[in-house]
């Protein structure tokens, strides 16, 4: 038996819409993974673990949106495909939030130690959940949001502009949770803006904070047009340009650059060694 999906009636698929949200959804999923590959083949390139699972969780973002083009399902995909990415999609943002404010907790804990007159010495316990708690939080509300969608398939269909399949309901609820989570990530750092008086430590913290923004900026649209009943292209546009955003904010690194740019005089040691500390929070010695 097969489930028809359902076209909204005042849908309409405009392919240069489509064919450039996937472009860039690709380029960014492209340009994470060999961010996250350069950095785990090279021995001078030094990251936190939490950096690692903010770099996963924007690539699975990724292949949420692109699901139904990699199985080559596009334009007409069947409603196993089309139920499985609207799932994707809802639970995507939750996981990419929870990993920037993973990362964003784990570095200013790690100031907080860097600044202690006596050396802290953090609990696994943290550094487990900061890793394991994004995934399985993601994990529910994929699982959540796919049986949702398999006992309501009158609620999957193709977006209003045919970018991807999502569901009709629960919007306002997961942009409420990540408008929260962003706050929160904003305000930690700002509250302890007096900790960040080494200048690496300011840059990452900058990093985190324009990223925020940029992810708070797309959720205020993704609400007006929550509020006003209608999703533009422009909200497509800016969901798709967030991966290369985090791939131009955090793939800017000197280290990264001289594993690319192998042809080139290498750095001195103590040179490669500044540009480690600068791209790693823990490489950083505590007193």
């Amino acid at each position: 038996m097969t489930t028809n999906i359902n076209f909204a009636s005042d849908a309409h698929s405009n392919a240069q819409l489509v064919n450039a949200f996937i472009a860039l959804q690709l380029i960014g999923q492209f340009g994470l993974f060999v961010i996250v590959l350069t950095a785990v083949a090279s021995p001078n390139v030094k990251r936190n673990p939490t950096w690692y699972t903010f770099c996963v969780g924007w690539i699975l973002s990724c292949v949420s949106y692109t699901f139904v083009f990699l199985i080559g399902q596009q334009d007409s995909p069947t409603f196993g495909a089309c139920v499985t990415q609207a799932a994707g999609i809802y639970a995507a943002p939750v996981l990419t939030s929870l990993t920037t404010l993973s990362f964003a907790m784990d570095m200013l804990l790690d100031v907080r130690a860097a600044s202690a007159h006596s050396p802290l010495k953090r609990s696994r316990t943290i550094t487990i959940a900061l890793l394991v708690i994004p995934f399985f939080v993601w994990i529910v509300m994929f699982v959540g949001f796919l049986v949702f969608g398999v006992k309501n398939p009158s609620l999957v269909g193709k977006g209003p502009n045919g970018t991807y399949c999502d569901l009709n309901t629960f919007i306002p609820l997961v942009l409420h949770l990540l408008l929260f989570s962003q706050r929160y990530i904003g305000v930690r750092l700002f509250k302890n803006r007096h900790l960040l008086q080494d200048r690496r430590l300011a840059a990452m913290a900058i990093r985190i904070m324009i990223f925020s923004l940029l992810g708070a900026l797309a959720l205020g649209i993704g609400f007006a047009y929550v509020l006003f009943s209608a999703q533009g292209p422009e909200f497509d546009i800016i969901t798709a340009l967030l991966p290369i955003g985090s791939v131009i904010i955090f793939g800017t690194h000197f280290d990264l650059f001289d594993v690319w740019l192998f042809w080139r005089q290498p750095r001195s040691s103590s040179s490669q060694t500044h540009y480690a500390k600068s791209a790693s929070i823990k490489s950083i010695p505590t007193p």
